[in-house]
């Protein structure tokens, strides 16, 4: 079986104790666009998951709501290969789940470790797996993700960025009653394809949606005010805002660099906009004028 998100197609293996039910997956079985990069994504249950012992920790995701969030992951980085470790506090179809990725090899190995002899049926991008490696493949395929939602209005097609609870969602659905197309009110991939920078929608755990790609007119950042207000940024100050909103779980200089000169780029190519609007349709009319 094989996956396909924004340019990245993923080629699926699994020993037989695995069955693949896809559910926020399940519109991504075909391209959107041709796939430039390509991982092999090998799935294997066991009683016990590999040694991190020559790796080193970088980052940590622990749980503040064990009913929300019944789990803990954790990155480590060997050089250029990382692990993504997952220890779930209320057992579900695992115990622990540990992921290496290979670049330089474009694979990816995924252990499930329980004590259970039943087949483990799982999407391949299962919670909270799938959302950290998007972040990878997407810096690894020349992208990144960023926390807004994405509209396409009469042939022009914006993003919203915000930090959440700052009114994504919002600003979608009102768009939404407007005959906007949503490409997704939370998460999007961002990658540059025939010299433009595209907004790719990916797989969501709460709901499914096909697969949409739209190049980007202009990007907000988004507050809500008591009036429809805007400005326009520009340089520096621009980027660093936009960066702001981004998932980087980056650990290198390297890395880190290579990120923001995308951001550069981005921001470059695309305008960017501080936008303050009043939750009703008033902000759509508002925008078109822009």
């Amino acid at each position: 079986m094989d996956l396909y998100i924004a340019p990245v197609k993923l080629k699926l293996q699994s020993d037989d104790r695995i069955r693949f039910k896809l559910l926020p997956s399940a519109g991504y079985l075909s391209p959107i666009i041709q796939p430039s990069f390509e991982y092999l994504c090998c799935f294997n249950v066991s009683e016990h998951t590999p040694s991190l012992e020559a790796y080193k920790p970088e980052f940590a995701g622990k749980s503040t709501d064990n009913l929300l969030m019944p789990y803990n992951w954790f990155i480590y980085t060997n050089n250029a290969t990382i692990a993504i470790k997952i220890e779930y506090i209320i057992p579900d179809f695992a115990d622990r789940v540990l992921a290496i990725i290979t670049p330089s090899e474009k694979r990816i190995d995924i252990w499930i470790q329980t004590k259970s002899n039943e087949t483990i049926v799982i999407d391949p991008l299962f919670q909270p797996l799938g959302s950290l490696l998007m972040v990878y493949l997407a810096h690894f395929s020349g992208g990144f993700l960023i926390h807004a939602s994405g509209i396409s209005h009469e042939g022009k097609n914006y993003i919203f960025t915000a930090v959440s609870g700052t009114g994504k969602s919002t600003m979608a659905k009102i768009w939404k009653e407007s005959g906007a197309t949503v490409c997704n009110d939370d998460r999007l991939w961002i990658h540059k394809t025939n010299g433009r920078w595209h907004m790719f929608n990916t797989p969501m755990v709460f709901y499914s949606q096909p697969p949409l790609a739209f190049p980007i007119d202009k990007i907000f950042l988004i507050r809500q005010s008591p009036v429809n207000e805007v400005s326009k940024l520009g340089g520096v100050k621009s980027s660093m805002r936009v960066m702001a909103n981004c998932i980087q779980h980056l650990f290198n200089r390297e890395m880190s660099a290579q990120h923001l000169d995308k951001l550069i780029d981005f921001t470059s190519q695309v305008p960017v906009y501080d936008l303050g609007f009043k939750p009703d349709k008033e902000i759509v009319e508002f925008i078109d004028k822009l």
